[in-house]
């Protein structure tokens, strides 16, 4: 029985076979590409592969990702017809947390006006909401966004969540479906995409999309770049329906210098940094999806394919 490694998202193939194996010493641990005798691999922990390059391995019984998204492994003709289990913390990430509340307070307290008034020496205090008076949206509702959509709750934000199938969450209003997202963007000041991206949600964040939302909204993209229609948004802020744009993620990566997202005033561009996936953090998650399979318990958080997450 034995686990194969690829590159990782970050940190090097070593150091993560350094972390699973502290927590299990007997695993026999393979080390891309060193993959030795194929049909002892049952185990894949992969990052930054083409799955065309792997060999062919027939007694593999899962795929775990190393990181949040899974578009690029479902969409391979190479992916090996095993189940995919995520590996994240199954509580949410608290580097996405973080990352999702500084935006939306950056966005909330003018952050990007005020530099821009710095920028031109301008001393003016801008009229500012209260969290009551400021509505924040999530489009996905999965573990890395329900964390920090109670924490903005605890703050006194109105919060709601746009989900593809129906919930209900005793802190946040859901709307679910496509029939609820118009009145769910009529009512979000500040939007917060989190979706995974699937042949639906490509290109979601759109012209139709940013006209529903209140004159003057913030949209934070923390999922895909493939989400957004870069002319759209451009359009949008151009207009005045959006005030601000922050996008984590952007499409292509790393982003062109030629891209006009780059200098348009309106748009924060980040290098994908919301999450910064470590071994330490992904190894114990390793080790019990791993002892889940094992013992023959059904694992937390397995990837449902068709759905596209």
């Amino acid at each position: 029985m034995a686990l194969l490694i690829t590159p990782p998202v970050t940190g090097s193939t070593e150091y993560w076979g350094k972390c699973v194996k502290a927590l299990m010493p007997a695993l026999d641990i393979r080390l891309w590409p060193d993959v030795g005798a194929v049909e002892d691999i049952n185990y894949l922990l992969t990052g930054f592969l083409d799955l065309a390059e792997l060999p062919r391995l027939p007694n593999l019984r899962l795929v775990m990702p190393m990181f949040a998204g899974f578009d690029h492994l479902l969409g391979h003709s190479d992916l090996p017809n095993v189940p995919i289990v995520r590996t994240g913390p199954p509580d949410g990430d608290p580097a996405m947390t973080e990352y999702a509340l500084l935006h939306v307070l950056r966005h909330h307290r003018q952050m990007p006006d005020y530099l821009a008034q710095q920028r031109r020496a301008e001393w003016r205090v801008r009229p500012q909401k209260l969290p009551r008076e400021q509505r924040v949206g999530f489009m996905g509702f999965g573990a890395l966004a329900r964390p920090p959509a109670r924490v903005l709750c605890s703050l006194g934000f109105d919060v709601a969540a746009w989900r593809r199938s129906e919930g209900v969450d005793p802190e946040v209003e859901i709307f679910h479906g496509p029939a609820t997202l118009p009145a769910f963007l009529v009512r979000t000041d500040i939007l917060v995409c989190l979706l995974p991206l699937t042949s639906e949600t490509e290109g979601i964040l759109n012209a139709e999309l940013f006209s529903l939302m209140p004159t003057g909204a913030s949209v934070i993209n923390l999922a895909r770049g493939s989400h957004l229609v870069d002319i759209d948004l451009i359009a949008a802020l151009d207009s005045g329906q959006l005030t601000g744009a922050t996008l984590d993620a952007t499409n292509p990566e790393p982003l062109p210098p030629e891209s006009p997202l780059w200098q348009h005033p309106g748009i924060t561009v980040m290098p994908h940094t919301a999450r910064r996936v470590r071994a330490d953090v992904i190894a114990p998650q390793v080790i019990e999806i791993i002892r889940r399979d094992m013992v023959g318990d059904p694992q937390l958080s397995t990837v449902d394919r068709s759905a596209g997450y």
